[in-house]
């Protein structure tokens, strides 16, 4: 019965979709990403999500950045303070984040790195043609509490640019055209995947959907780590 009762809505909610929405393109091209993306990129920047503050995760980085700070001030007004010149060999995320709070907790960090910029493999520079070069992928999620709270300890959370909740795919039947998943904000995972998989009319059929309900039960009704048990 419960079973029936989702592939009803499921089928609502797609034939709701078609009715409710202008007709669209049937695919993305890479000219029209790129223009929507520089479009975008043009535009007020996107409020941070508050929730990312309000999680456990995000207040139990913030604590333990805290402990550095406080357990330096407690020792150094007991003059037990020590403090200590600690090598740190590589000026990637990790090197830099660990000299930032070996500082906090009142040491000396020397940071050694063989290049001549940091960043790792998230680095950046300008090259003499005056080109922007990128050596790797600068995403970051809203469920990695630490860096946020690095960005924001540094006061420069305002530079990250929150693009919307979107997966985008190439079309295998159509060589260089894509289609993208929208998740809707304001709804919660899994269902915002799931609305995000309902609402697209591109790569996968009414048929295909409905073929997809049984296995997509467990994660709905109870969770990731039912899903992942019954794989």
């Amino acid at each position: 019965m419960l079973l029936r009762m989702i592939i009803l809505l499921l089928v609502a909610m797609s034939l709701g979709d078609a009715f409710l929405h202008q007709p669209r393109s049937k695919c993305f091209t890479k000219t029209a990403l790129h223009a929507s993306t520089s479009s975008s990129s043009s535009s007020l920047r996107r409020p941070t999500p508050s929730r990312i503050s309000q999680t456990d995760n995000f207040r139990d980085a913030k604590d333990l950045s805290q402990k550095f700070i406080n357990d330096y001030e407690h020792l150094h007004k007991s003059n037990r303070a020590e403090k200590k010149k600690i090598a740190i060999f590589g000026g990637g995320l990790s090197g830099l984040s660990c000299a930032k709070y070996l500082s906090d907790a009142g040491h000396e960090p020397i940071l050694y790195e063989a290049r001549d910029i940091l960043g790792g493999k998230v680095s950046a520079w300008q090259d003499e043609d005056g080109d922007f070069i990128e050596t790797g992928l600068h995403i970051f999620f809203g469920a990695y509490p630490n860096i946020h709270n690095l960005f924001k300890e540094l006061g420069i959370e305002d530079r990250l640019q929150w693009a919307p909740h979107r997966m985008t795919f190439a079309m295998q039947e159509l060589p260089g055209e894509f289609t993208t998943f929208d998740f809707p904000e304001g709804i919660p995972a899994p269902f915002n995947m799931a609305t995000a998989i309902l609402r697209n009319t591109q790569m996968l059929s009414l048929e295909e959907k409905i073929r997809m309900v049984p296995a997509l039960l467990p994660m709905l009704l109870e969770g990731q780590v039912s899903y992942t048990s019954h794989r």
